[in-house]
């Protein structure tokens, strides 16, 4: 036996024969990877120096989660969150080396979010073979920039492959079968081609035990195709410190996702890194801060002392950087790499406890009576009550199949969300169904976004008779001053329906029941040229409406809020307030 295979050897194969010794070696390390690391793959480390393979604790952990994902799930699908400099693609890409080189017919494929970081992928990759001993070092056929085939002229070899590929082209590895996938930085794909990408490359992996896939990179706000698939996984596993302050690791379950969801994912907080930490000096006192964050995560001073010189040294003497570079929970590292007009942190807290409604309604648009249906698209929280309601609704463009409308109704006295819709319709047919609604809920006000097809939404309701329609009194001197009827978004207007929510979640006063408005307003975003909408590959819809309706509420006199009903019937009109610059017509 020659070199660090020797040292691989099980107690008692030193009194094998050579070919026997051989066999029992091979067979502990095509069954288990991290002794095939640690004696036949060579890193780089931080000095330049080339040296075995050994797992560091948190690759230990991921090791570990994966083995004990398979007692639940047959198949390894992994999406990662992790911190800076953990060794997540380098355990992943040693992994699938293992798997590839030390197995006949396995193909395996690594996608990384930049040519730069493709080529480092694949300089490992190079590195593990050119160093690996002469016993376990398959034969090539082909060892170019990007692949690496474990294969000879005559195709008598393992036949097995790596490939490492930049993340760009919509369709890229869409012909092949893979069983191993890592994509690599995946929140840092170019965010035009992602979603079409990952269509393409998850339908090349079979849905077959051995198979893998795992997602894994570092946060980059919240929405797109690596949040949702972090956040949708059914279970996860959370990381910890024992009481002897060693990372450790328990499964658990989100509730609020889909049971059919085979992803696990892992969230890896800074502290769980033995690295974090350093001496503590003399004169060293904990802030109030530090010593909460000592109690919740059961941090050492040592830990606490890099804590302070990553944030001065690292993290330009900034939190909310070392909050997105080195997270201590899921929720702190998505919000600190965005950049939202809401508390996020909030949201979320209140996505998670956002109450179930009481009841679902189709309405049928001939006779516009509502009648429950579980699967229904008009969520209601409170059945109309002898008060005055609002309609706000946000009209779909109608230039594109993936766009929605959305109607939600406000109790004009509380502010509350009591009603909502949400859902693909044509705008002449919304018109319908929002004067159903409003009707349902004591004549209330509607007030449709008039931008686009809003126009077709508006003359529809006056069509039908409807006559309690937003309006504002439009001056356009020399000319007589016009009514103009709906709400109409522009960047003008957007930012003071958007601030006045955002204020309206500060203060505990939004009264937003709808766990997918919530949802919609954790992926909304101020984008770097200043302008307001969804995370690419989201949507504003829900947002939009319940804006539109919260700032007009604030807008209208009180006597309009108070003057509730006497009784609730919806085919009879309450009493009109006056007209006036806005408010009844």
């Amino acid at each position: 036996m020659k070199g660090e295979v020797s040292k691989g050897r099980q107690k008692g194969s030193a009194t094998l024969p050579p070919k026997d010794r051989l066999l029992k070696i091979t067979k502990e390390y095509r069954e288990s990877f991290p002794p095939y690391a640690r004696n036949c793959l060579k890193l780089q480390n931080v000095k330049g120096q080339l040296v075995p393979f050994e797992l560091n604790e948190i690759q230990r952990i991921v090791h570990f989660i994966i083995n004990d994902n398979k007692k639940y799930n047959k198949l390894t699908r992994v999406v990662i969150l992790k911190a800076r400099r953990f060794g997540i693609s380098t355990y992943t890409g040693g992994r699938f080396f293992w798997k590839t080189s030390m197995n006949k017919n396995r193909y395996a494929m690594i996608v990384a979010h930049e040519p730069q970081a493709t080529d480092f992928l694949f300089k490992m990759q190079k590195r593990f073979y050119n160093n690996l001993p002469v016993e376990f070092k398959p034969e090539t056929r082909y060892n170019n920039k990007t692949m690496v085939e474990f294969n000879n002229e005559k195709n008598t070899g393992l036949d097995s492959t790596i490939s490492v590929g930049t993340a760009g082209k919509a369709d890229f590895g869409s012909a092949q079968t893979i069983h191993y996938l890592h994509l690599s930085e995946l929140s840092k794909y170019p965010k035009a081609t992602t979603s079409s990408l990952l269509l393409s490359l998850l339908q090349t992996v079979p849905d077959e035990p051995g198979t893998e896939i795992i997602i894994e990179s570092t946060a980059k706000g919240i929405g797109g195709e690596f949040y949702n698939r972090y956040r949708n996984s059914r279970f996860y596993y959370e990381i910890y410190l024992d009481k002897d302050y060693k990372a450790r690791a328990r499964r658990r379950e989100r509730e609020n996702t889909s049971k059919e969801n085979n992803y696990i994912s892992i969230f890896i907080p800074w502290f769980a890194f033995s690295e974090y930490e350093m001496d503590v000096p003399d004169d060293f006192v904990p802030t109030k801060e530090e010593l909460e964050l000592k109690k919740r995560y059961n941090l050492t001073d040592r830990k606490l002392q890099w804590r302070r010189y990553a944030i001065v040294n690292k993290c330009d003497n900034n939190i909310e950087n070392f909050h997105q570079e080195y997270p201590s929970n899921e929720v702190e590292c998505f919000v600190s790499s965005g950049n939202s007009p809401f508390d996020v942190e909030k949201l979320m807290k209140l996505k998670e406890n956002a109450p179930k409604p009481i009841a679902k309604y189709k309405c049928n648009l001939t006779t516009q009576q509502f009648f429950s249906d579980k699967d229904g698209s008009f969520w209601v929280w409170k059945e109309p009550m002898s008060k005055r309601y609002l309609v706000s609704a946000d009209v779909a463009e109608g230039l594109e199949l993936g766009d929605y409308s959305s109607a939600d109704v406000i109790d004009l006295l509380t502010g509350e969300q009591v009603a909502h819709w949400h859902g693909h319709i044509a705008a002449d047919m919304f018109g319908i169904l929002l004067v159903s609604i409003a009707m349902r809920y004591n004549d209330a006000m509607i007030v449709p976004e008039r931008n686009n097809m809003g126009v077709v939404v508006i003359n529809k309701i006056m069509d039908m008779g409807y006559k309690n329609i937003y309006v504002e009194t439009v001056i356009e001197p020399p000319a007589k001053p016009r009514k103009r009827y709906g709400w109409v978004t522009s960047k003008k207007t957007k930012y003071p329906i958007i601030d006045n929510l955002a204020s309206e979640v500060r203060d505990n006063t939004h009264g937003i029941n709808c766990e997918y408005t919530l949802a919609e307003m954790i992926t909304f975003k101020q984008n770097e040229d200043g302008t307001l909408g969804a995370e690419v590959g989201e949507y504003d819809d829900r947002v939009m409406s319940v804006a539109i309706g919260k700032y007009v509420r604030t807008r209208l006199p009180m006597t309009i809020k108070n003057n509730a009903p006497n009784r609730f019937n919806p085919r009879i009109v309450p009493k009109r307030e006056p007209a006036s610059a806005i408010g009844w017509v």
